[in-house]
């Protein structure tokens, strides 16, 4: 019974630490994005502008695969260390349970959000490059 709440902990702070991983990795890629871009807004609304959404869509999945794979890591650092039998099965297991449920969200409903968020976007830079050519 212990062993079975202990997994089911490691479960759940893989899932943290891979929601985290993935806030840090789009940090860090937008802070490397930053500093090509020399921190220039304007750069930014450009950089967005011609951004397409298969890039996006790919950038999305990629940031998730690598933050479920480091999350995934840590899970068997976890289990071995606490002398699970079959560590690295069970981490596998967790893996490919968190790859299922975020590919089922993200074709029910996760690509549409995400596609629609990005949409906003543009409007959002011409709005307000509007608003700035409109004042004296």
């Amino acid at each position: 019974m212990m062993r079975m709440m202990g997994l089911a902990l490691i479960a759940a702070m893989k899932g943290l630490l891979c929601k985290g991983a993935a806030l840090g990795l789009v940090l860090l890629t937008f802070a490397f994005k930053g500093r090509q871009l020399n921190y220039d807004a304007e750069k930014w609304n450009d950089y967005f502008l011609s951004l397409e959404e298969k890039k996006v869509g790919r950038y999305a999945v990629g940031v998730y695969l690598t933050a479920a794979m480091i999350s995934s890591v840590a899970a068997y650092g976890v289990l071995r260390k606490l002398k699970y039998p079959h560590s690295f099965l069970l981490a596998a297991a967790m893996f490919l349970a968190g790859l299922a449920v975020t590919w089922y969200r993200w074709k029910t409903k996760g690509r549409e959000y995400l596609i629609r968020r990005y949409r906003e976007i543009p409007e959002t830079i011409l709005a307000e490059r509007r608003k700035k050519e409109a004042r004296p």
